[in-house]
């Protein structure tokens, strides 16, 4: 699986899909696997091997000639029929954003899970591990999530293809509308802790006197289209996946010309918790 700024690649949740679902090719084809994610940054720097060692070592012999190797490209693509019909004896550099575990089950008469094969394939590192832990226990008990992504709505997160920012009170009342949906949510709920994420830093900061809201502010970016940030900047996307998968339900919250993210989607999958979109009308 590489990862090295070449192509377009997707978010993290797209980036994650991918090595997943390779993974998941590579058991049923008893093909070893490995994972070249060096951009923007070394992906070990945040996760590392748990079950099976994805990190590439001197004695596998990475190759990059021609008569060796094979590159092949799925990104975007949501069907398994080209993957199920490879057949090579090179070594396979693919490029892949799309989650095929259910289609490969069905195909192969398997029946992997993905946030089983998540777990077999990653570990935080301690740095990571040490964060998520910090703000587990600032929030200290069960909660429920809640995620809003903007995009460039709010005119405060870079990234390609979307809608530009809106007008000064086109924002304000967005977020107004978001606010009331938190409140709703939470009023309707019997876990009263809410755990709030989102692309936008705007957004969040104006959470910052609801009572049992929690949020963790911190600079955010899209990894596909910014290049060197700090290793925090970086982290965060990780450490809000992990906190997600924490809960023990995620919402996706949205009016209609917000992104239906699939990013909280694949952090329910993780640890199999409930999912649930909510359109904010």
């Amino acid at each position: 699986m590489k990862v090295d700024g070449k192509h377009f690649h997707g978010g993290l949740a797209d980036r994650l899909k991918g090595m997943v679902s390779l993974y998941h090719y590579c058991l049923t084809q008893n093909i070893e696997f490995r994972i070249d994610h060096t951009f923007p940054f070394e992906l070990s720097n945040y996760l590392i091997p748990n079950e099976y060692d994805w990190q590439i070592k001197d004695s596998d012999k990475i190759t990059f000639h021609l008569l060796e190797s094979k590159y092949f490209h799925l990104v975007g693509d949501r069907s398994i029929k080209r993957l199920v019909k490879l057949k090579t004896n090179k070594q396979i550099h693919c490029y892949a954003n799309r989650d095929y575990v259910e289609s490969l089950n069905e195909y192969y008469n398997t029946n992997f899970d993905w946030g089983n094969l998540f777990r077999k394939l990653f570990n935080p590192t301690e740095k990571l591990k040490a964060v998520i832990n910090n703000n587990l226990a600032q929030i200290g008990g069960e909660y429920i999530c809640a995620v809003f992504r903007f995009q460039q709505l709010l005119g405060d997160f870079n990234e390609y293809y979307c809608q530009g920012a809106l007008t000064e009170n086109e924002k304000k009342e967005l977020i107004k509308k978001c606010k009331e949906a938190i409140i709703t949510l939470q009023n309707n709920s019997k876990c009263k802790k809410i755990l709030v994420t989102s692309d936008s830093q705007l957004f969040l900061q104006s959470l910052k006197n609801l009572d049992n809201i929690y949020t963790f502010p911190n600079k955010k970016v899209h990894v596909d289209v910014t290049e060197n940030e700090s290793y925090d900047v970086y982290m965060q996307s990780f450490v809000d996946f992990y906190m997600l998968s924490e809960g023990i339900k995620i919402y996706s919250l949205g009016t209609d010309i917000m992104y239906k993210t699939e990013f909280p989607l694949y952090a329910a999958k993780l640890n199999n918790i409930p999912f649930e979109r909510i359109l904010i009308k």
